[in-house]
């Protein structure tokens, strides 16, 4: 490493929490080599090896003590509030458990030569191998639960992983790294590198690296594409989402409400996925937006670390900063503000200059051809009702975005919330629920500029391997004609 420190403070109070070493562009050939080194015996490893190692490393995370040192160190540092970052570190362990028992499973098929004359007394065997060195870039939001999305699968089956750590709140990740270190996962199987957009950059596009899994704005898909687009290498890309929320006239508007808030809340509004339009039929968008006024007066921005809060600050305070912006947009462009300031809010515990504080924000009759009805995906705790005339412009509004996760459909009509869900153009829908809906069974990816490929248990590994076929030339004795 090149000995500089990265000094990490607590989002909501400035305390100075840790710090991790640095690793400069320069360097990033090296961890690639040890990387490499390392593939050799990992690859060869039998499944069941790998995955002890894996279910050991889950054993270790998943404990009480763990899952609470983590969870307080990662609302700490990330301003996640406390009870979902507990959700996050049980999720991930689970994630371990899970692609281990399936990388111990993984298999193959063979392939049907005797479907065409001549192939008869031929064997051929396709399986599924490691593509190598994966490199994982991991982004704020959920950094412990998305490291093991990535790493478990790519472990389990035998391809060896560097984390790139995200800068602003990496202790948690990094100590995550740790515990699979002393669970048995080789150091050289598994490392853990913090660094600046230039080391970043180097470490997707250094010869040596076998693929790359980001998951982040679409700024860095794009770039990482580019840089690595003369090397043909596989990319994995889960980037942003504007998700849609779709209410018809006889939707159940306390669900909307009560699903629209678990949704768009969720690391205090800065998931990728969190519902950021609700596209309302014209006839309800009044009372929806009085209800959900309602819903959110009660909910201040508080210390994520207390039991009780439901919202922490934002990332730092260039996020609180962007969001400002872009609701002050919002306005110019024809909606109106029902609930917020017009200013960056340091109403939290420790009110800094340049706070990284947001309180909720509602707005109402945002014209479908506002920014943030299409594009200008906003990660921060506002709500957005774009009013509509029916079930076909909902689609069309829905469907303009380029972010296209996920969407929801709220309706009491189910054949024709179905029909609906059919026509959008979306990576996942959801009927009658938030659109935040990612249990780790389904196949999460967008569409467009919302990202390239799935995860998910069985989708990750299907990203991270490739099939592969050996064929035994006449090892059949032909048999009798019939």
């Amino acid at each position: 490493m090149s000995g500089a420190m990265q000094e990490v403070r607590a989002v909501a109070t400035g305390e100075v929490l840790g710090a991790v070493p640095l690793t400069g562009a320069d360097e990033v050939a090296a961890v690639v080599a040890r990387a490499r080194e390392a593939l050799r015996g990992w690859r060869r490893a039998a499944p069941h090896e790998r995955a002890d190692l894996l279910r050991a490393g889950s054993a270790a995370l998943g404990t009480p003590e763990t899952v609470e040192r983590l969870a307080a160190l990662h609302a700490r540092e990330s301003g996640k509030v406390i009870a979902q970052a507990r959700h996050e570190i049980r999720g991930a362990a689970r994630l371990l458990e899970a692609n281990a028992e399936l990388g111990r499973m993984w298999t193959g098929t063979i392939a049907p030569t005797g479907a065409l004359p001549g192939g008869e007394n031929d064997l051929t065997l396709v399986e599924q191998v490691p593509l190598g060195v994966v490199v994982t870039v991991i982004p704020f939001n959920f950094p412990v639960e998305l490291m093991l999305e990535k790493a478990a699968a790519a472990l389990a089956t035998g391809n060896v992983v560097i984390v790139k750590l995200p800068p602003q709140n990496p202790l948690a990740t990094l100590e995550t790294v740790r515990i699979l270190h002393a669970a048995g996962v080789p150091e050289g199987v598994l490392q853990a590198v913090a660094g600046d957009t230039a080391m970043a950059a180097a470490l997707c596009s250094v010869p040596g690296v076998d693929a790359v899994s980001l998951t982040g704005s679409v700024g860095a898909g794009v770039a990482v594409a580019t840089s690595t687009a003369a090397l043909l290498r596989p990319l994995h890309l889960e980037l942003g989402g504007n998700g849609a929320a779709i209410v018809l006239p006889d939707a159940d508007l306390d669900l909307v409400v009560s699903e629209t808030l678990r949704g768009r809340l969720l690391m205090n509004g800065q998931a990728c996925a969190g519902t950021k339009r609700v596209l309302a039929h014209r006839s309800v968008a009044a009372e929806l937006t009085a209800r959900l006024e309602a819903a959110l007066r009660p909910i201040a921005a508080v210390d994520p670390v207390l039991e009780d809060a439901r919202l922490g600050p934002l990332i730092d305070a260039g996020a609180a900063a962007r969001v400002h912006t872009q609701v002050e947009r919002a306005v110019s462009e024809g909606a109106t503000r029902v609930l917020g300031e017009s200013r960056e809010t340091p109403a939290g515990p420790d009110a800094r200059p340049g706070s990284p504080w947001f309180v909720p924000t509602l707005l109402a009759g945002v014209p479908a051809s506002a920014a943030v009805a299409i594009d200008d995906e906003i990660f921060g705790p506002v709500f957005t009702v774009v009013p509509v005339d029916d079930a076909d412009q909902a689609i069309d509004v829905a469907n303009a975005s380029s972010l296209r996760l996920t969407a929801a459909v709220f309706s009491a009509d189910l054949p024709q919330a179905m029909g609906i869900a059919q026509e959008l153009d979306f990576g996942g829908v959801v009927v009658n629920g938030t659109n935040n809906y990612r249990p780790p069974v389904v196949p999460f990816g967008g569409v467009a500029l919302a990202g390239a490929g799935r995860e998910g248990i069985g989708y990750t590994i299907e990203e991270l391997t490739r099939s592969r076929f050996i064929a035994l030339k006449g090892l059949r004795t032909r048999r009798a004609q019939p």
